[in-house]
């Protein structure tokens, strides 16, 4: 068990000491003579201390965390010895990322220590499980298990992704004051915070909307607790409809959203509150964007399908070249049998 705290760091600000040294008492002073004057010196130390001591307040209230300290969620790891070196990997990952995802969901205090598990196939923890999860949280017991042998599904690309979606998950049930939240809103907000849109999500999203009839949010909740198809599915319709309504409503949307929930408000009315139009109002809203063209026209022209264009292009010309060469070298045959 490793618990990683994150330490404010420490500055010591002052004004600068002037010392002299005193005057002999021996020293003859003649007639006339002039004393010297108070040490402009110690004056204008005096005003750059003022001047440093000002910059230091401005700069605090600019950027308070990094001058601060900043807050980041800790954990508590609980491995095999066989899994050390992956806990330790975990305990790598960098602080602004998950103060990321704190700003994101509107926690000022992350809370409580987060207990992480790794549990490896054959563990009682993995044999609850369904076969095609990699991770999953317990909000209200602040725990997220990670399975570290399970092949990874959409939408993770590695464990570290995993990590950062369960983390998502305490942390917007934190925010939410632990109330209930519906599951497309709880898995939208973990992929933003885990992953970026990219053109694997386009393509998904297009296969999802082209392959099989529209859903209501109500029926997309009702997705992730059936075959993996399903829960893929789910996923990318999930996260398409959080960015979706973030694109339109503004990117503090989750945070407002989050708040008023936990004042006590039910998810609906904090939702229509914030956004001024109902759930309802927002998924035909999302449904009535997701035209044909909208559809495919991301994906034709994104940097990965120019790739794949200029990839078979040239799989094309290779072949073509082959074939040519391989007939030109059949008619030499043909003309030396001649001769």
């Amino acid at each position: 068990m490793h618990r990683s705290e994150a330490k404010p760091s420490e500055s010591h600000q002052g004004f600068q000491t002037i010392s002299k040294e005193p005057t002999s008492l021996s020293q003859p002073m003649g007639n006339g003579n002039i004393q010297p004057g108070p040490d402009k010196s110690h004056y204008l130390n005096g005003i750059m201390g003022l001047q440093l001591v000002f910059l230091i307040i401005i700069l605090m209230m600019a950027h308070p965390r990094p001058l601060m300290g900043a807050v980041s969620p800790q954990f508590n790891i609980e491995a095999p010895e066989s899994l050390e070196p992956l806990a330790a990997h975990l305990k790598e990952i960098s602080p602004q990322s998950l103060q990321r995802t704190m700003d994101f969901m509107g926690l000022k205090h992350p809370g409580s220590p987060i207990r992480v598990i790794l549990a490896p196939n054959g563990s009682p923890l993995a044999q609850e499980a369904p076969e095609w999860m990699s991770g999953y949280a317990v909000s209200h017991a602040s725990t997220i298990v990670l399975l570290t042998d399970r092949a990874l599904n959409y939408p993770n690309d590695s464990l570290n992704d995993v990590f950062l979606h369960e983390i998502a998950h305490i942390l917007a049930h934190r925010a939410a004051g632990e109330q209930p939240l519906p599951r497309w809103f709880d898995e939208g907000l973990a992929m933003m915070a885990a992953r970026r849109w990219d053109f694997e999500d386009r393509a998904r999203l297009v296969w999802a909307m082209v392959s099989d009839t529209q859903v209501s949010l109500n029926e997309l909740n009702t997705l992730f607790i059936k075959d993996d198809t399903s829960v893929r599915r789910a996923y990318v319709l999930a996260y398409a409809f959080t960015l979706d309504l973030l694109e339109h409503t503004g990117q503090d949307v989750p945070k407002r959203i989050l708040a008023k929930v936990q004042q006590g408000l039910p998810f609906s009315e904090a939702f229509a509150q914030t956004t001024f139009m109902t759930v309802t109002q927002a998924e035909e809203q999302f449904w009535s964007r997701q035209t044909l063209w909208n559809r495919w026209l991301p994906v034709a022209t994104s940097s990965g399908m120019v790739w794949l264009a200029i990839t078979l292009l040239a799989v094309w010309a290779f072949a073509r070249q082959r074939k040519r060469a391989a007939a030109i070298k059949k008619q030499w045959r043909e003309n030396d049998v001649d001769l």
